[in-house]
């Protein structure tokens, strides 16, 4: 912090990074992004000459360098998340990571001890649990309005939208397919809707059905399927340590009436519900109800942006973040175990 405006390093200049992270911080009077670090020239020559980034490297460690940055956004691909973010921390910087926080259970706990040992934030950013609808229902959550939630169904399902670029397809860049990329946010939201218990055990199938054939199309184009190799299908369940349960299913290929499913199901003892966008089931004095929840009474704003508002709050103000590490580790874990009993046959016992 330098006269009292916080200055930001962003490592990763894609797609998410421009077309989210960075409007989110432009938005925040008491920041300044000073720096991008990306191997690609052409995101370089974008950040320079387009966004008038006063900073553009190709090595994120040079961006490191900078003493006046006091936060580090990571926008990576999934793989080069652990080293951006350990090598942020031994810094001295502040770190916020995109989903997934990493890709290994072990990478996620070395993350957490450099964190508390440089006594440094550190969020992945989990954009979901900022969006308004999933703010409103959790307060609806926490006031008892849905009981015990003793199950949940989340999906993270799509016909035919796979990412076609090597840093969703190709496993020693994204660490995995559809559970890593797209089954992260909903295992995230419904744990967090959950209350994040403690897991007993995990079962879990990952298969790549249609991405290799060259007669399944996608919609948004084309993709090497000879380098292709990740699932295309994932499924597990979560047995927790209270005897409660979660089923999560994700796909980037599915054969489905929708073209897409991003919702998770709630089902409590005093009520249900299916978020996004699912009415409140419940019953009272024998008659059945189903209450429209209002939304609106939080503003629209973009979920990405929300999230590193909040984030910056807790640096500014010295306070715990939302997406607590300790869970993020858990999602990674539950993550992790599916694709170990997918290739074991066996339960994951925590």
């Amino acid at each position: 912090m330098k006269d009292g405006k916080y200055f930001v390093g962003i490592a990763g200049f894609g797609g998410i990074a421009r077309f989210a992270h960075y409007n989110g911080w432009k938005k925040l009077n008491d920041v300044e992004i000073l720096a991008i670090a990306d191997p690609s020239e052409e995101a370089r020559e974008i950040a320079k000459n387009e966004y008038g980034i006063k900073y553009v490297f190709s090595d994120y460690k040079e961006m490191l360098k900078i003493e006046e940055i006091d936060i580090i956004d990571v926008c990576t691909p999934n793989k080069l998340h652990y080293p951006v973010v350990i090598d942020s921390l031994k810094v001295g910087k502040h770190v916020l990571c995109e989903k997934p926080l990493a890709v290994s259970a072990k990478e996620v706990e070395d993350m957490i001890l450099w964190s508390k040992k440089q006594k440094k934030k550190l969020m992945a950013a989990q954009h979901l649990r900022f969006k308004r609808e999933s703010v409103v229902l959790k307060k609806y959550i926490d006031e008892g309005e849905l009981g015990e939630i003793y199950f949940a169904i989340a999906h993270a399902l799509r016909r035919r939208f796979l990412p076609v670029t090597n840093t969703f397809i190709d496993k020693n860049l994204s660490g995995g397919g559809p559970m890593f990329d797209i089954g992260v946010h909903i295992l995230d939201l419904t744990y967090w809707f959950m209350g994040c218990p403690e897991v007993h055990s995990v079962t879990g199938i990952t298969m790549t059905k249609l991405a290799k054939r060259k007669d399944i199309k996608g919609l948004w184009g084309e993709w090497d399927r000879e380098k292709y190799n990740v699932e295309d299908f994932a499924a597990g369940f979560v047995k927790f340590k209270d005897n409660r349960g979660l089923n999560l299913v994700c796909s980037f290929l599915a054969n489905m009436e929708k073209l897409d499913d991003f919702s998770t199901t709630l089902f409590g003892t005093e009520g249900g519900i299916k978020w996004p966008n699912g009415k409140l089931a419940k019953e009272k004095n024998g008659v059945l109800q189903d209450i429209e929840l209002r939304f609106d009474v939080l503003p629209d704003n973009p979920p990405h942006h929300e999230e590193i508002r909040v984030f910056f709050e807790c640096v500014r103000d010295d306070k715990e973040v939302p997406v607590k590490p300790e869970e993020s580790l858990q999602v990674i874990k539950i993550l992790e175990s599916i694709y170990i009993s997918s290739e074991t046959g066996k339960e994951i016992i925590f």
